[in-house]
């Protein structure tokens, strides 16, 4: 990890994934602490393009676009933040191979956590999916998820977020298969003339309209 100086990041204890209620006390001080500290923040989305390791974590997704701005496995977590949301891609149910946090800075959402009607784990469609929990998400909201639970969030065009996750509790993520939205609405290749991806790394110049469009907003100076 490259920072310019120590923070107090740095002596942010190991989390204890066996205990969720240990992770979400954990993750919710660090991302409230974050989230009051502009100058940590502005130093560390400069620092991304300084570390290739983090910049290549920084990716363009199905869902939105994400920096990673703090990495930390050997204490068990990362740090995101997450902003550009696809609105028609929100709607898609999913799960995610760690447990997480997450802190709402701009914007908002509609979130709603759904049960599984067929188990646990394994892939799963819509068919098998009940509403459990639907909230309103503001600035300030925050809350924390495990593993196993399926939900989706539909985003304001301006949502940025921080979300800190911890280390990969099973081997895939599954998404409603049948509500996967078209290809075609999938992220534009990195390369031109190549097929949209799920998923991939930002190139330079994404990297500079995120670190951009966050100055814009007066989130890091």
């Amino acid at each position: 990890m490259l920072t310019s100086e120590v923070s107090w990041l740095d002596v942010v204890p190991p989390i204890d994934m066996d205990n969720l209620r240990t992770f979400e006390r954990i993750s919710r001080m660090v991302l409230d602490r974050l989230a009051g500290d502009r100058k940590l923040l502005t130093q560390l989305v400069n620092d991304v393009l300084h570390d290739p390791d983090r910049l290549a974590a920084s990716r363009i997704t199905l869902l939105l676009n994400r920096l990673s701005l703090y990495q930390a496995p050997d204490r068990g977590f990362e740090i995101r933040l997450n902003m550009n949301p696809r609105p028609d891609n929100q709607r898609v149910p999913h799960d995610h191979c760690y447990a997480f946090a997450t802190r709402i800075l701009t914007g908002g959402y509609v979130h709603v956590v759904r049960r599984r009607t067929d188990g646990w784990t394994g892939p799963f469609t819509g068919a098998d999916l009940e509403p459990a929990i639907v909230t309103v998400e503001r600035p300030g909201s925050a809350y924390t998820l495990g593993d196993s639970i399926v939900h989706q969030a539909v985003m304001e065009p301006h949502t940025v977020t921080l979300f800190l996750r911890g280390p990969r509790r099973k081997r895939l993520s599954h998404a409603a298969e049948d509500l996967m939205p078209l290809r075609e609405s999938w992220p534009a290749a990195a390369i031109p003339g190549d097929a949209p991806e799920e998923s991939r790394p930002c190139t330079l110049t994404e990297y500079q309209r995120m670190r951009t469009y966050l100055i814009e907003r007066d989130l890091i100076g």
